[in-house]
């Protein structure tokens, strides 16, 4: 028999030399894990990288992305700073953040010799901003405004002419706007708030083609109101003052059709021409409205002028006599309330029609209680 001892020898030995060994190989295996360790230190240390401070720094050609970045006294003040910053929203398009940027440089540095520019760019910035004319109309008003203030503030400056060709288009805008309310009120049957649009295009922009349009269009809407008068004014308005315009045939036709329903009307009294009145005669008067019409008669290239007839000191004639006037002529105190305000008994007064002034608002005959329109 073999003794213990001897039997469990070899083992023992085995036991230690494998001790041995994975000792050695463990130790190898811990240097291994540290330099894999030190080399993903150093890569993902290769990767970082700092991130955008802010997304606007995107797609800005040709700029210091830097001036973006940060809260320093120079990013906020320097001029140089802020109109590159104007400038980067402006080629962007982001036309609100521009003009936020290009009127902070004017708040700061109003005396800078880059004031008109910035100025300018102001407005340009809210004339791009601009839409369609049956939108928000804003822009357009605010553009023209700034505008003007370049030719108020800043005279004489190299962009005067730039400017004042935007003023006109912002003009033709706001009264193609008008126009464009004035005729949507009017299909809605709002006479009254449509005549108030053609009014404002009359009144602001007297100067404008536009204006011949919204002349057309009062003489419509007063003839729906039943105010006769005021629209046979707006027609010899439109023809005096805009000879050669499409609507001249229409105007004289629709002059022509006033005479025949209301022809006592019509041989009255001169019209006003409230938008803007031709220059007086020699002898210090406007022309007579008999003046007028037969001028306006003898213009039509024959084809209208036997619609229309001479008037003498505001009575009918034929062939150079005096005609007899209907019977309705002897009601010369028609019970009348101003268009547009709400009729009542209190209220209501007698206005003598040869004694209507042109510069208060047009009257018609209405009821006690009701809206006199």
């Amino acid at each position: 028999m073999f003794h213990k001892g001897t039997r469990l020898q070899p083992i023992v030995e085995g036991t230690t030399t494998t001790r041995a060994m994975f000792t050695t190989g463990k130790c190898h295996i811990g240097w291994f894990l540290i330099g894999v360790g030190w080399i993903l230190i150093w890569l993902s240390a290769g990767c970082t990288h700092t991130p955008e401070a802010d997304g606007r720094t995107e797609a800005l050609p040709d700029t210091d992305a830097h001036i973006f970045i940060g809260d320093t006294i120079e990013m906020n003040y320097d001029p140089n700073v802020i109109m590159k910053r104007a400038e980067s929203f402006f080629e962007k398009e982001s036309y609100a953040e521009a003009i936020v940027e290009y009127q902070h440089f004017l708040d700061l540095h109003r005396a800078h010799m880059l004031a008109p520019y910035a100025q300018y760019k102001l407005a340009l910035s809210h004339f791009n901003m601009i839409k369609t004319i049956d939108r928000d109309i804003s822009p357009v008003e605010k553009a023209q405004e700034e505008f003007e203030k370049l030719l108020t503030a800043f005279p004489n400056n190299q962009y005067e002419a730039k400017a004042r060709v935007k003023i006109r288009e912002c003009q033709k805008l706001l009264a193609q706007h008008h126009l464009f309310v004035g005729q949507f009120y009017y299909r809605k049957g709002s006479y009254f708030a449509a005549a108030k649009r053609f009014q404002t295009v009359v009144e602001k922009f007297p100067h404008l083609k536009v204006s011949a349009e919204a002349k057309w269009h009062l003489a419509q809407a007063y003839h729906k109101l039943g105010t006769p008068e005021w629209a046979r004014d707006w027609l010899v308005a439109l023809l005096r003052e805009h000879p050669t315009h499409p609507l001249r045939a229409k105007a004289v036709t629709f002059l022509a059709k006033l005479e025949q329903e209301h022809p006592i009307l019509v041989a009255q009294r001169t019209p006003p021409f409230p938008s803007s009145p031709t220059p007086p005669s020699s002898n210090g008067h406007h022309p007579s409205f008999s003046t007028t019409l037969v001028a306006l008669a003898g213009s039509s290239n024959g084809n209208h002028s036997q619609l229309f007839a001479s008037y003498s000191n505001g009575h009918r004639t034929v062939n150079g006599s005096p005609a007899a006037l209907p019977v309705a002529t002897a009601v010369s105190s028609p019970v009348a309330c101003p268009l547009g305000e709400w009729c009542e008994s209190l209220l209501t007064h007698h206005v003598p029609l040869q004694e209507a002034n042109h510069l208060s608002p047009p009257v018609t005959t209405c009821r006690a209680g009701q809206w006199c329109q």
